[in-house]
């Protein structure tokens, strides 16, 4: 049963080469620092032992907790790629002076990406040490005003202390309309669409946050990839991280889930959510469920339950009647094994 399916449906933009902040080296903010993202705030992090991608490899492992462990491994690489070329940005504005302002907004460009490719760059930026408020718009070579321009991102965030908080919108339709955002090499075969909001709060002395990762009517197809999927969420994916290292994970989404000849090409909706104690010990559950009127899964839905110890190691995995006489080798271990209870896991 492969649920890691899932993962290949969160790449979402990890080639985006605005990755290359080579093109906004020119940009800079007349001797004004203001607080900005770091890779940190947004990054999802799950115990060590259950993020081993060497699980995929041995068939007594979870299923669920493999997907968990590739899809968390993409969003990071999204969210993060993001962050930290933003971050970039805003650490040379600080040292330079803006093209102009408007009463506290500095706006730096536009600027023609210097990389040769067919966009141009501009910012917008108001804040200081305590917070700041931050837009990124991408245009054609030669724009020359903001309104020859489409708003790629927007966010803000707030420093009090240890405490930080804020989030960012990131628009793909923005990212569809200038392809040379896109690298190649990865996304020639992706097409998105949607937009995405990220929302966050982190304590920087205990490492505790939460992530909220809010999609809007996102989309993205794989064109010539398998057999053409298409993937679509208007759902929020949670993650908590409590200061002593336990916490939960869970998302859902719409897909074309093509179990062992389970599933034809017809979408279902995907639950995937995954809780673990401050040892490192957990438990997953993933769920791919017809909805009305969609959906052509052979036996209808599919329900796995799973738990994992404190190395990481499967210790108990149960899938739904009749699936479970379909694959009688599938069901593992025993429920009693489970150090969370099954209330841990969030429902979706």
């Amino acid at each position: 049963m492969q649920l890691n399916r899932l993962a290949l449906a969160l790449t979402l933009g990890s080639g985006l080469l605005l990755t290359d902040t080579g093109c906004l080296l020119l940009l800079a903010g007349q001797g004004q620092e203001a607080a900005f993202l770091e890779a940190d705030d947004t990054r999802l992090d799950i115990p060590e032992s259950a993020s081993n991608r060497a699980l995929s490899a041995d068939p007594t492992k979870g299923h669920v907790q493999i997907a968990a462990n590739e899809t968390v491994a993409d969003v990071n690489l999204w969210v993060t790629s993001i962050v930290e070329s933003s971050a970039l940005v805003v650490a040379f504005l600080d040292d330079k002076r803006p093209t102009t302002t408007e009463g506290n907004v500095r706006i730096y460009g536009p600027y023609d990406d210097n990389q040769g490719r067919d966009i141009a760059w501009l910012v917008r930026l108001d804040g200081d040490l305590a917070g700041s408020d931050f837009e990124l718009f991408a245009g054609p070579r030669g724009a020359s005003n903001q309104a020859e321009m489409d708003r790629l991102m927007v966010g803000s965030l707030e420093v009090d202390g240890d405490l930080r908080s804020g989030g960012f919108t990131l628009d793909f339709d923005v990212v569809e309309k200038y392809p040379d955002m896109k690298d190649p090499a990865i996304d020639a075969l992706l097409s998105y669409g949607g937009s995405v909001d990220v929302t966050f709060t982190r304590d920087v002395a205990t490492d505790a946050k939460t992530i909220d990762i809010d999609f809007n009517a996102f989309s993205v197809l794989y064109e010539g990839f398998l057999d053409d999927d298409e993937f679509f969420s208007d759902e929020t994916y949670n993650y908590k991280l409590e200061a002593d290292g336990s916490g939960t994970f869970n998302l859902a989404l719409l897909g074309e889930w093509d179990l062992w000849g389970w599933s034809g090409p017809e979408q279902e909706r995907m639950t995937l959510a995954m809780a673990w104690d401050d040892n490192g010990a957990g438990r997953t559950r993933g769920q791919i469920l017809e909805l009305e009127g969609s959906g052509d899964l052979l036996f209808g839905d599919v329900m796995v339950d799973e738990c994992f110890d404190s190395s990481g190691t499967l210790t108990w995995r149960v899938i739904n009647e009749p699936y479970a006489t379909e694959d009688p080798s599938y069901n593992f271990g025993d429920e009693a094994t489970c150090q969370l209870a099954a209330e841990a896991v969030p429902n979706i």
